[in-house]
C-alpha cells in the first residue's frame, strides 16, 4: 500500500506536467535558413528550368486571446537555372520574395493541436535569361506576380514533454496571376507583354520536429497556373507591318526543400 501510494504521488505530478505542455500557437519571432530545389514546367512547349536556391524567412506572431494567432512572414529565395527548350542555357539567375498576412485559431485536444488558418499571400519572382542558347536563340526575362488566398491547417503532434512534430497542409487559391515578359531583350522591334492569369492553385506541405526554440524539416511547394489571356501588339519593320500575339502557356512549379528555424 505505501508503495501504491507512492507510485500515485509519482505519477500524477508527471502526467500533469507532461498535459500542461501546450499545443498551440506561440508568439514571438522566428528566423528561418531554406535549401531547395526548383523545377519550373511548361509541358505543351517542352520547357523546363531547374536548379537549386538557398533562401531565408522572418516570422512574426502574435497570440490577441481566446486562442486566436496572428502571423506576418516573408521570405527570399535567389538560384540559377538550367533551362532547356529552344536548346539549353545554363546558370540563369533566378530569385523569388514572398509576403503572407494569416489569422487562425487553435484547438488543443490530449496529445495533439490544430490550427486552421486563412489570410492572403504575394509571390513576386524574376527570371533572367538573357543572352544566347545552344540553338541561337536569344532569351529574355521573365516577372511573375500571383496575389493568393491561403487556407491550411497545422497539426501539433506531442512527442514528449520538450518535442513536438508540426505538420502543414495548405491550399492555395489564385485570386490573379500576372506575367511580364520583356521580349525586347530578344527583339528590339516588338513590345513588352504583360498577360494576366486567372486560373490556378498552390498545394503547400510541411513537417517539422521543434524542441525547446529550435526546429528543422522539410517543405514541399507546388503551383498549377493555366493558361494566361492572349495579348496581341502590332509591329512595323522593314515597311512590313504584322501583329504579334502572345500568351503565357499552362505552366507548374515544383519546389522541395529544408528548413532550419529559430524562435526568439
Amino acid at each position: 500500500m505505501p508503495g501504491a501510494v507512492a507510485f500515485v504521488a509519482f505519477v500524477i505530478p508527471s502526467l500533469a506536467c507532461a498535459q500542461h505542455v501546450k499545443l498551440m500557437t506561440s508568439p514571438g519571432i522566428e528566423f528561418g535558413l531554406n535549401a531547395s530545389y526548383y523545377k519550373y514546367r511548361e509541358p505543351s512547349v517542352a520547357v523546363t528550368e531547374q536548379g537549386f536556391n538557398a533562401g531565408l524567412d522572418l516570422v512574426f506572431t502574435a497570440t490577441p486571446g481566446d486562442d486566436w494567432f496572428i502571423r506576418g512572414d516573408g521570405s527570399f529565395a535567389y538560384g540559377h537555372n538550367d533551362y532547356t527548350g529552344a536548346g539549353t542555357k545554363d546558370d540563369n539567375p533566378y530569385w523569388y520574395a514572398e509576403f503572407r498576412g494569416i489569422f487562425g485559431r487553435d484547438f488543443e485536444y490530449d496529445r495533439y493541436g490544430l490550427s486552421p488558418y486563412s489570410g492572403i499571400g504575394y509571390r513576386y519572382s524574376f527570371d533572367d535569361l538573357r543572352g544566347v542558347t545552344s540553338t541561337g536563340a536569344i532569351g529574355y526575362r521573365r516577372k511573375s506576380q500571383y496575389i493568393y488566398i491561403p487556407v491550411g491547417v497545422i497539426h501539433r503532434l506531442r512527442l514528449e514533454s520538450s518535442a513536438k512534430l508540426s505538420t502543414t497542409l495548405e491550399f492555395d487559391y489564385l485570386v490573379k496571376g500576372q506575367q511580364k515578359s520583356y521580349l525586347r531583350d530578344a527583339a528590339a522591334l516588338v513590345p513588352d507583354q504583360t498577360n494576366d492569369q486567372h486560373r490556378g492553385y498552390g498545394i503547400r506541405a510541411s513537417l517539422y520536429y521543434e524542441k525547446a526554440n529550435w526546429s528543422f524539416g522539410p517543405w514541399f511547394r507546388y503551383w498549377h497556373i493555366d493558361q494566361s489571356e492572349t495579348t496581341s501588339a502590332t509591329v512595323t519593320a522593314l515597311g512590313t507591318t504584322f501583329t504579334t500575339r502572345f500568351f503565357e502557356p499552362k505552366n507548374t512549379t515544383t519546389e522541395i526543400g529544408l528548413r532550419f528555424g529559430y524562435k526568439f
